[in-house]
C-alpha cells in the first residue's frame, strides 16, 4: 500500500467511507457520484456554460455523467397488470401483490437518485387489488408501504398522486417525508 499522501478524490472517499451519520446505501451512492464526478463535465454550449459558471442555472449536483435522469415516467398500471419478463415477476392479483410489484419496481427504475421521483396516480393504480379487504387491512398495508418509501427514498422528495382525479392531467401532490 502507498504512503503517499492522498489526493483530494481519495480524501473525499475516505470521508464519506468513515462518516458515522451515513448509512451504508448512502455511502454507496455518494460515492458513486464521486467517481462520476471525476469524469469531465459534458462538452456544453457557451451560453449555457457562462450561465452555468455564473450561477443562472444549476446542475442540481448531480453528477457529471447524464446517464440517468431525473424523471422516468414508467407505465406502472402496465406492470401491475403485466408484470415484467425482464423482472421475471408476473402481474399482481391482489393488493399484497401490486404493492410487492411496486416496491420491486421502484428499485429498477432509472434515476439520479435510484429511486423514481414520480409513484404513480397510487389510489387508480391500487383499487382494482383491494378487492375483500376490509377498510383497517387496508390502510395497515398503506402505512407499511408509505413507511418503506420514508425510510428507502435517499434524498426524501418524492410525487405521487393520491386521491380522486378531478382533472384530466393533475400536477404531482408532493408528500412530505420525515425531516
Amino acid at each position: 500500500m502507498s504512503s503517499s499522501r492522498p489526493n483530494a478524490l481519495q480524501q473525499r472517499c475516505q470521508h464519506i467511507v468513515t462518516s458515522p451519520t451515513l448509512t451504508p446505501e448512502q455511502k454507496r451512492h455518494f460515492l458513486a457520484l464521486e467517481a462520476e464526478n471525476n469524469l469531465p463535465y459534458p462538452a456544453l454550449p457557451s451560453a449555457a456554460r457562462a450561465a452555468l459558471d455564473e450561477g443562472v442555472i444549476c446542475d442540481m449536483f448531480e453528477g457529471h455523467a447524464p446517464y440517468k435522469p431525473r424523471y422516468v415516467l414508467p407505465d406502472y398500471a402496465k406492470f401491475l397488470a403485466n408484470g415484467s419478463d425482464w423482472l421475471e415477476l408476473e402481474g399482481a392479483n391482489d393488493l399484497d401483490d401490486a404493492l410487492s410489484l411496486l416496491t420491486i419496481l421502484y428499485h429498477h427504475v432509472p434515476s439520479v437518485t435510484s429511486m423514481p421521483v414520480y409513484l404513480g396516480q397510487l389510489d387508480a393504480l391500487l383499487d382494482p387489488y383491494v378487492k375483500i379487504l376490509t377498510q383497517d387491512e387496508i390502510d395497515s398495508r398503506i402505512k407499511r408501504f408509505w413507511r418503506y418509501l420514508d425510510r428507502t427514498l435517499p434524498d426524501a422528495f418524492m410525487h405521487a398522486n393520491i386521491g380522486r382525479q378531478i382533472a384530466p392531467s393533475p400536477a404531482p401532490f408532493c408528500v412530505p417525508m420525515r425531516s
